[in-house]
């Protein structure tokens, strides 16, 4: 058995108060658990609740993060990762070397004096930093089939394809494209019939032009992505810091009228084979 889970869908920096509980306001990650290990994708602030539900294991399994890039909102979670303070974790880590030559140090350095009390060389954990295989762009683990390229952001980001013998999923956070016509040949392969797509939709159509550059996408470019690559399902993720509950709702019919499968995505939102 697999389950997917959202555990973070924010972007930028975590977003605190009443008016965005209801969507949640922590920085990306993502789980996919299977009876062989757990496979995270980024460490944002969201990993607490990767936490949590480790915590109710008797002893924690296999883990591997995956991480898309390492922009702040994206690992800003990571130094609190308890299974990093438990000595029977054995934690895998995967980064990039094409993308970023020097993920190892940066990680080491962000995890480190003076900004947090315990290295990563200290943590008790058995944690391991490996690059990811730059041959081929894919690798089986827990069970489990990764695929990855590069898309547009900048200081370059991954998008992830996760593959079960039951579902796949797209994670492409911090992605942008200003329409569909613009998606490589490379992207619509990833995407091309998955079950789910969750797609980075920071900006209201009528933000992007100002913010273009920026890295992120608008809902209008996801939806018109998700129906051309024909996936099943869209989910909208990477939610501007500011945008609150209300405003989240009013997006969903819109998008819907583009894309009929279409959500909203919720922090906690999970699945399973």
């Amino acid at each position: 058995m697999f389950e997917f889970c959202i555990h973070g869908i924010r972007g930028t920096m975590p977003a605190c108060g009443p008016e965005y509980m209801a969507y949640g306001g922590n920085t990306t990650c993502f789980s996919v658990r299977g009876e062989k290990g757990w496979l995270i994708i980024d460490a944002g602030s969201g990993i607490k609740h990767v936490s949590d539900k480790l915590n109710k294991n008797s002893g924690p399994p296999p883990l591997a993060i995956f991480f898309t890039h390492f922009h702040i909102d994206h690992i800003m979670g990571f130094p609190s990762f308890e299974p990093l303070y438990k000595k029977k974790t054995h934690l895998h880590l995967y980064g990039d070397k094409i993308n970023n030559a020097l993920w190892k140090n940066h990680l080491k350095i962000f995890m480190g004096k003076p900004f947090w009390p315990i290295g990563l060389g200290e943590a008790p954990a058995n944690a391991t930093l490996q690059d990811l295989p730059s041959d081929k762009g894919e690798m089986d683990i827990f069970g489990i089939h990764l695929t990855w390229i590069n898309v547009p952001h900048p200081q370059r980001c991954l998008s992830y394809r996760i593959d079960t013998p039951d579902f796949s999923v797209v994670i492409a956070t911090d992605t942008e494209y200003e329409s569909a016509d613009e998606i490589s040949d490379e992207f619509s392969s990833i995407c091309k019939k998955t079950d789910y797509l969750l797609f980075d939709a920071q900006f209201l159509p009528s933000e992007y032009q100002s913010h273009k550059g920026w890295g992120h996408s608008s809902w209008v470019t996801a939806a018109n992505i998700a129906k051309k690559c024909k996936v099943k399902n869209l989910i909208l993720i990477h939610h501007a810091p500011d945008r609150t509950d209300s405003e989240l709702q009013k997006i969903q019919p819109e998008v819907q009228k583009i894309f009929p499968s279409a959500t909203v995505g919720i922090e906690t939102m999970s699945w399973e084979s």
